[in-house]
């Protein structure tokens, strides 16, 4: 787990990062468009999809084609503490949208795996 700086606190979660891993073998600029995305996140300038997610358009400097063609990474908001907990990554020309299920059980693991770190830094 990883607090950034920002107006919103920031956790990344072992599932996510295994996402950002993967992608940043190919796309060696990504980690960093992530980091400086997140620190400076805000929901009015993010599309919302529902239930706290917001999907964000994300551009590295590895893809020459501008935000639309570029990444996707979805991020859960949590307003009451100021968290923003990203979700889910994917590269736009791999795959054009993310499903409703694909969202949700995306959703389903980082909310397993939040409260399984909150549980473990209370013992």
């Amino acid at each position: 787990m990883i607090a950034l700086k920002g107006m919103y606190r920031t956790i990344i979660l072992p599932h996510f990062k295994r996402q950002l891993k993967e992608l940043a073998k190919k796309y060696r600029h990504l980690d960093q468009a992530v980091i400086d995305c997140l620190e400076s996140f805000r929901p009015d300038q993010h599309t919302a999809v529902g239930n706290s997610v917001y999907k964000i358009r994300l551009r590295s400097k590895d893809v020459a084609r501008g935000k639309s063609k570029s990444f996707r990474m979805m991020a859960l908001v949590i307003e009451a503490d100021r968290y923003c907990i990203p979700i889910a990554l994917y590269f736009k020309g791999d795959q054009q949208d993310m499903t409703k299920k694909e969202l949700n059980d995306h959703l389903e693991i980082i909310l397993f795996e939040l409260r399984y770190a909150h549980t473990k830094s209370i013992l």
